[in-house]
């Protein structure tokens, strides 16, 4: 049967640890304190107090108990090691006792984890509440149901001229006397600031003595379904009102300037027709700094991603120049052994023979004949990379042929996504969904820059590491090839803009809103149209669909 000792301390709500100071072992510990440091029932006894309690100020604190000095500790807040290697914030206390003649230390501890937080939050909320009524426009003052002020930011007592001799008094009386002495109506004011425990919202204006006029709002404050106070707000419109009245003084000679401006608009309307024109040549001209712009653009795209190039470019050159650095040393090792059968070539004897076999097994000859085949094809294909990835950024360049010629989709975002490699990899993984489509009269070279600018924009688009999905498809009438990324997204009040010369989302200096414009012109010269879907947090999905044959193909008669 549990002891009505043991059972009392087993419900007490604090952790409680009985410790023999010589060895400072744990020697009874009470459920609570086994179930919050996440122990087994008998595990704690046994176990050293510096097991649980290990921050340098209690393991201080517990060698000098070692040492015989004792001390009583009251509400010391520390951290307690849980059985998952956790620290649980605790406040603490320690007692000596005294059992049958030798002390024991009985220490009595709190999670007071949560009480941190909540304790926290609370400050953190009425932070925001004091910044909140201080940053307010209007002059806040609230009072309670008892007619006392509990409240009042600094713009209230600034608007009523309300000295700080009187607020460090805290004369409550004064200061509402204060208030209503200022205003025209005093016994009405004063009934008002009275009238706390009424539900009715109001809205009136005060015209205070001085000339000033101040709106004033009301609002019961509610604590449940009990009103406990009223909130008064009040808003100096004293500018305002006076410029109403200034408006219905000036409104009777307005009409008359429009009357007198009446007969000047038509004369400025003469000129405006005049401007007009000289607008016309002003677009005109700014279309053709467009386009330069856009080859600027064009040209520094491609200088960029001729350093991508570069970079691609000394991955295969580096395996090539180790792999045959392997091969003039394997060669090395075969001329070797070619010297050793030339020294013996005339007579073999045994000796010499087993001599030459121990060198073949030393130097490992059928591997050397097997490795170095693998060596020069590993070299071939480098090779080959660069002469592919200097084949497509050649390709790539020739932006401004203007001719057209059938080519395949897929062929030019391949091509496309070797020159922008760089850009990409570190950002996305790149996934295909090809579908095979037929080829199309068109200009290759410029929907090239077409994919690049989604591409890039695509990569942009993705913060840290995501996906850009890359599909293509047909029906009878049209092609398609799809770029969708897993970035942030374009807000929908963008979606309509995109395309705009010189309109931009990205920080400034990181792009020039020219991209998508430059492609938006240049899937329009192939009769196509782009189109965009997009969710704020998810992604974008961008679609180039062009036709399958041009108005040429579709005037040319069919054939008898």
């Amino acid at each position: 049967m549990i002891s009505l000792e043991r059972l009392m301390l087993d419900h007490s709500p604090s952790m409680m640890l009985l410790v023999e100071p010589t060895q400072l072992q744990i020697v009874l510990a009470n459920l609570v304190a086994c179930q919050t440091l996440g122990y087994p029932d008998d595990a704690l006894p046994g176990m050293t107090i510096t097991d649980i309690e290990s921050s340098l100020q209690d393991v201080f604190y517990w060698e000098d108990v070692r040492n015989g000095q004792y001390q009583d500790i009251n509400g010391q807040e520390g951290l307690y090691q849980c059985a998952d290697g956790a620290m649980l914030t605790v406040i603490k206390s320690v007692r000596v006792v005294d059992h049958q003649g030798s002390p024991l230390l009985l220490v009595q501890a709190r999670d007071i984890q949560n009480e941190r937080q909540v304790e926290d939050a609370l400050e953190q909320t009425l932070s925001q509440l004091r910044a909140t009524l201080e940053s307010t426009g209007n002059g806040i003052l609230v009072i309670n149901w008892q007619g006392r002020i509990t409240s009042m930011n600094r713009l209230f007592s600034s608007m009523w001229n309300i000295s700080e001799d009187l607020l460090l008094e805290r004369n409550e009386t004064a200061i509402l006397e204060r208030i209503c002495e200022q205003v025209e109506n005093a016994e009405a004011c004063h009934q008002r600031l009275q009238a706390t425990v009424d539900s009715v919202e109001t809205e009136e204006l005060l015209r205070l003595k001085d000339g000033r006029v101040f709106e004033c709002r009301s609002r019961p404050q509610y604590l449940g379904e009990h009103i406990v106070g009223r909130v008064f707000g009040y808003n100096d419109i004293t500018e305002r009102t006076r410029a109403e009245e200034a408006l219905r003084e000036s409104r009777d000679k307005l009409e008359e300037r429009v009357r007198e401006r009446t007969a000047d608009l038509q004369a400025a309307n003469a000129n405006l027709l005049a401007e007009k024109t000289r607008q016309e040549e002003l677009i005109k001209k700014l279309e053709e700094a467009q386009n330069q712009l856009l080859q600027s653009e064009k040209m520094a795209s491609i200088g960029q991603l001729a350093a991508g190039v570069a970079h691609e470019i000394n991955n295969p050159i580096g395996f090539v120049n180790s792999n045959l650095g392997t091969l003039q040393n394997y060669i090395n090792k075969m001329l070797r052994l070619l010297t050793a059968y030339e020294q013996i070539e005339k007579g073999l004897l045994d000796e010499a023979l087993q001599e030459i076999k121990n060198l073949k097994s030393e130097l490992d000859i059928e591997f050397l004949r097997e490795d170095i085949g693998s060596l020069l094809s590993e070299s071939l294909d480098g090779l080959q990379r660069v002469k592919q990835i200097v084949r497509d950024l050649k390709d790539f360049s020739h932006v401004d042929k203007a001719a057209r010629e059938l080519a395949q989709l897929e062929t030019g975002m391949d091509s496309t996504l070797n020159v922008v490699w760089n850009e990409l990899k570190y950002k996305a993984k790149v996934v295909k969904e090809y579908g095979d489509t037929p080829k199309i009269e068109c200009m290759p070279s410029q929907l090239n820059q077409v994919f690049m600018n989604l591409l890039i924009n695509a990569a942009h688009a993705i913060e840290e590491h995501g996906q850009i999905t890359i599909r293509s498809g047909h029906n009878e009438e049209n092609i398609w090839m799809e770029v969708e990324d897993t970035g942030k997204g374009i807000a929908p009040e963008h979606l309509g803009r995109i395309f705009e010369p010189f309109f931009t989302t990205k920080a400034v200096g990181k792009g020039t809103g020219l991209g998508l414009s430059l492609a938006y012109g240049i899937v329009k010269k192939h009769d196509g149209r782009i189109d965009v879907s997009s969710e704020v947090g998810k992604g974008s999905v961008f679609r180039v669909s062009l036709p399958r044959h041009t108005e040429a193909d579709k005037n040319e008669p069919a054939s008898e």
